[in-house]
């Protein structure tokens, strides 16, 4: 059996570094790195006790992190940025759902690549789904003065995490592979 914790801890913790890290390459500074290292932190111990909910904490610390470096910019390259870091954080989270869920359990080898498969066509649809909602948005964009866009881009994402972790609390258990102790 393969070291599948360990594998999709690494993959976590690949994609939370791809969350924390962002706002640090666009705005580096003190406060950014402060609340990077306090996000980096929550997503860290919650990918390593493989827990959800950390994971979501850290990944919230990250957004406000990302809200507050984008605030003064404005074009193109933000949208598709929202759109590439919210495919991240919804990876991030089925990634240690998964690794969660199935601790401990003996897999048949056609499983990983089975998830890796549906994890990138998630992704893909993610990306296409966002980019297409942006370039709607661009064109019928809201008359609204420059300082109100990133509250109502706040508010949006919010909206969107807050659906993604109600989903994740409902999400029906599914019946995954015995583990070794069941077949004892």
């Amino acid at each position: 059996m393969e070291d599948t914790a360990g594998m999709m801890r690494a993959l976590a913790g690949l994609l939370a570094l791809v969350l924390v890290g962002f706002p640090l390459l666009i705005a580096p500074s003190e406060a950014t790195g402060t609340l990077s290292v306090i996000g980096g932190m929550l997503c860290a111990v919650g990918i390593g006790v493989l827990s959800v909910p950390l994971v979501a904490a850290g990944a919230a610390v990250s957004l406000v992190v990302y809200t507050l470096v984008l605030w003064p910019l404005t074009g193109p390259a933000v949208s598709l940025s929202a759109v590439a870091l919210g495919v991240v954080i919804s990876l991030l989270f089925q990634v240690v759902g998964f690794a969660a869920h199935f601790h401990g359990a003996a897999m048949d080898s056609r499983v990983h690549p089975g998830q890796v498969r549906y994890w990138v066509g998630n992704g893909i649809g993610t990306a296409v789904v966002g980019v297409l909602l942006s370039v709607s948005a661009s064109g019928i964009a809201l008359r609204l003065p420059i300082p109100a866009y990133p509250a109502v881009v706040a508010l949006g994402a919010l909206a969107v995490f807050l659906g993604l972790v109600q989903a994740l609390i409902r999400a029906p258990e599914h019946v995954g592979p015995t583990s070794r102790q069941d077949r004892r």
